[in-house]
């Protein structure tokens, strides 16, 4: 099985430097169709046997325009939960919460957002976990994911086997790019990463 990941595409509020999160959301940019369409060009020329999206409009707005196959939505693709930060601006966030900011983007071991209602670090890859096993059990060769930045590095990198204090240590995924999995013996292996087109 090979798992095809992409990053919904870029708006208003990631342009705006705003946190999203998964109650927050924004129309995606003039320029984002044009850089969906060259995703969906390049994955054109691969049968998928499932097409699953976040819930978050920006998200399935991405997966519908990627792909003629019926799209599915699942909660566990959902963008992490920051709480109370939601819809904030990042350069505010930083300045009310140093810390967790900082382990949020470079140090997800040492991230706790309790203070402002985030959603853990395990909470997140549990949501992975269980949507790989799902898979894994199905008869499906190639699967494409609709996903978000932070939820989305952090559990396909978990699901490639990286500990948590590893899962952020290349960056964050960038808008319509392509990450692929390959499922091996023991479990994933990373083939491509946060690839632009």
């Amino acid at each position: 099985m090979k798992i095809y990941f992409v990053r919904h595409g870029r708006t208003e509020w990631n342009l705006a430097r705003r946190l999203q999160g998964q109650k927050g959301d924004s129309p995606l940019l003039p320029e984002s169709y044009e850089a969906i369409a060259r995703v969906r060009k390049h994955l054109s020329v691969i049968k998928f046997d499932q097409v699953l999206s976040s819930p978050q409009p920006r998200a399935l707005t991405t997966a519908h325009l990627l792909t003629d196959a019926p799209v599915s939505s699942d909660q566990r693709l959902s963008e992490w939960n920051f709480g109370e930060l939601e819809g904030w601006y990042i350069q505010d966030a930083i300045a009310k919460y140093p810390k967790a900011m900082h382990d949020s983007r470079f140090q997800l071991d040492q991230f706790d957002g309790s203070a402002f209602g985030a959603e853990s670090v395990a909470s997140v890859l549990r949501r992975f976990d269980s949507l790989a096993e799902e898979l894994l059990q199905s008869d499906a060769e190639n699967v494409l994911l609709v996903g978000h930045g932070a939820s989305g590095t952090a559990g396909m990198r978990h699901l490639a086997g990286y500990s948590i204090s590893e899962l952020r240590a290349v960056g964050g995924l960038a808008n319509n790019t392509i990450t692929v999995l390959e499922n091996v013996a023991d479990g994933f292996e990373l083939k491509v990463w946060d690839e632009k087109l």
